[in-house]
C-alpha cells in the first residue's frame, strides 16, 4: 500500500479543527496525513480544505464529483490519494465511510 505510516494519528499544527454543528469531526487519520504532507497541501490547497471541512461528503461522492468539488483533474486527485496511502478512490471512500460509522456508534 505504501505510505501507510502517514495514516497514523499525529497532532495537527495550529491546534484542533472544530467541526461545524451537525457535522462529524474531521477524521484524525486524514487530517494527520495532510499535515504530514505539506507539499500536497501547498500544491493543492483545495483538496486539503475539502478534506478538512467536507470530508464526510466524500463518503457519497465519486472520484469525478470530488475532483470537481476540489477543482482538480480526476487523475490528479487519484494520484494524490495514492500518495496518502490509498490504492484507489474506492479505498479512500471506504475509509471515510468507516470513519462515519465509527462516529455514529460513538454518538
Amino acid at each position: 500500500m505504501g505510505n501507510i505510516e502517514l495514516l497514523a494519528p499525529r497532532p495537527v499544527p495550529g491546534g484542533t479543527i472544530l467541526a461545524r454543528a451537525g457535522r462529524p469531526a474531521p477524521p484524525p487519520a486524514l487530517v494527520a496525513a495532510l499535515a504530514c504532507e505539506p507539499r500536497l497541501v501547498a500544491k493543492h490547497p483545495a483538496l486539503g480544505d475539502f478534506l478538512r471541512r467536507q470530508w464526510a461528503d466524500a463518503a457519497f461522492m465519486t472520484a469525478a464529483g470530488m475532483a470537481e468539488a476540489t477543482g482538480l483533474p480526476t487523475t490528479t486527485l487519484v494520484r494524490l490519494l495514492a500518495c496518502l496511502g490509498y490504492p484507489g478512490f474506492r479505498s479512500f471512500r471506504d475509509a471515510v465511510r468507516a470513519q462515519l460509522r465509527e462516529g455514529a456508534t460513538r454518538g
